[in-house]
């Protein structure tokens, strides 16, 4: 894992299944902005960030 700028933390976990077409022929993707995963099937590529968990903060 690792800290990003805001304190929290961050970790890109594996994708199973393009979004778009549903293949599973993924390769990470890295851009200068972003991690993400590029599609060999529909030549697409796609970040994908976890905004929250069911957790409610108290």
């Amino acid at each position: 894992m690792s800290e990003d700028s805001s304190g929290g933390r961050q970790r890109q976990l594996p994708v199973f299944h393009c979004p778009y077409c549903g293949d599973e022929e993924l390769t990470p993707y890295e851009d200068d902005s972003t991690d993400g995963w590029r599609c060999g099937a529909c030549l697409r590529a796609f970040s994908v960030r976890l905004l929250a968990t069911g957790v409610q903060q108290g």
